[in-house]
């Protein structure tokens, strides 16, 4: 079994407006004691999985690359020394334009990381400063600059649509600039106004308002339009990738690959446990709080919230689910794989509705695969509704 690994650096200099992902501004000495509490996660959670070949790593956020280089440098030879990292694996981290160093870079690159990814979101100043973010685009583009310097050629950068104020021509603009930088790789995603967020909050009282439903969908289609016409294939609802660029890691997570979620908050999707012989996998989920992981590790305790056995009805959802977020969708004969069960005939309802609806692309005989069209993705919501009601 190839296992994908996820490290969780939950800290910002300033959380954004919009953001309700575990993550927090924090003071160097919980920085530090968090890090040395992740390598003793890393150490314990070696003890069952390290002896598994690791093809792809993400650190992410909150924000990696505030992390200061000699404490990040501490708790990836942790991570080397422990679990089998393949030579050629896939090795990601994020980072934000206000705070990436050389110094850190080095760091990471000695390391072993070979894609970076970028939090850019927007161009325009006014988007910036709305969201909450703390840095202007020059400063994106010498982040970006910077990472070349230092030998990386595979970088993504992310962009959003549907903010505040944006208007379509402020979203191709932002596509457009980040395009010309020669990156390989853009995460293109609606802004989610999530409750107790300080943006959802604006846009309640109604200080901000947002695009509508129909601007936000043209925004979306016209963004996807323009991508594939820059040179990035659309390969996943809110990706687009040069050819050979795409995000090997993430793609893990949509086609239900077993990965270990170490640090604050952070899942997994792991192997059932011996004793559970009808479970098909096992999620996990750590706790949130900072201040309890660090303790529990401190007490030499794994920092579990909560474990959850995944019987085959759940799991074959979830399978079809993640896989329609992919433009080459589900293979009849990975489903059939991976459940012992025909697609057809667990779904066969739910896929001619579908088809009827006219949200599918045209199956090959020869390698028959469920993937929804272009209309189908924007639809994709509605489309998993038939396979709920048919589950």
């Amino acid at each position: 079994m190839l296992l994908s690994l996820y490290l969780h650096f939950p800290f910002c200099k300033r959380k954004c407006s919009y953001c309700d992902f575990c993550s927090a501004a924090a003071t160097p000495d919980v920085i530090a004691a968090y890090c040395h509490a992740l390598e003793k996660e890393i150490v314990l959670s070696s003890k069952t999985y390290g002896k598994f070949p690791v093809d792809t790593v993400f650190l992410g956020g909150g924000t990696p690359s505030i992390v200061p280089a000699p404490l990040m440098h501490e708790v990836l030879s942790t991570l080397r020394r422990h679990f089998s990292v393949l030579q050629d694996s896939e090795f990601t981290s994020e980072a934000n334009p206000g705070t990436l160093t050389d110094e850190w870079l080095d760091v990471l690159v000695e390391a072993g990381m070979n894609r970076l990814s970028i939090g850019v979101q927007a161009i325009q100043v006014p988007l910036l400063r709305t969201l909450g973010r703390i840095h202007h685009f020059p400063q994106a583009l010498e982040a970006l600059r910077m990472a070349q310097r230092h030998g990386l050629t595979n970088l993504n950068a992310d962009a959003m649509f549907g903010l505040p104020g944006q208007t379509q021509t402020d979203y191709q603009d932002t596509l457009h600039a980040l395009a010309d930088t020669g990156i390989t790789h853009i995460s293109a995603y609606s802004l989610i106004l999530e409750e107790g967020t300080p943006l959802y909050q604006q846009v309640k009282n109604r200080e901000l308002t947002v695009p509508d439903d129909d601007e936000t969908a043209d925004m979306l289609e016209s963004g996807v339009h323009l991508l594939e016409k820059l040179g990035f294939h659309r390969y996943e609802i809110s990706n687009f990738a040069k050819e050979n660029y795409e995000c090997k890691h993430n793609l893990g997570y949509w086609r239900k690959k077993r990965y270990l979620g170490l640090g604050v908050s952070a899942a997994s999707l792991l192997p059932p446990p011996n004793d559970d012989p009808k479970a098909c996998y096992l999620r996990q989920k750590n706790t949130e709080s900072v201040r309890k992981y660090i303790r529990m590790l401190s007490e030499g305790k794994m920092p579990i919230a909560a474990s959850t056995s995944v019987y085959a009805d759940e799991a074959m959802f979830e399978t079809v689910m993640l896989g329609l977020r992919t433009v080459d969708g589900l293979r009849y004969a990975d489903f059939e794989r991976m459940h012992g069960r025909n697609l057809s005939e667990v779904y066969g309802d739910a896929i001619q509705t579908l088809a009827k609806a006219g949200l599918l692309q045209p199956s090959i005989p020869q390698s028959p695969r469920l993937a929804l069209n272009e209309r189908g993705l924007l639809l994709q919501n509605t489309a998993l509704l038939a396979f709920m009601k048919d589950g």
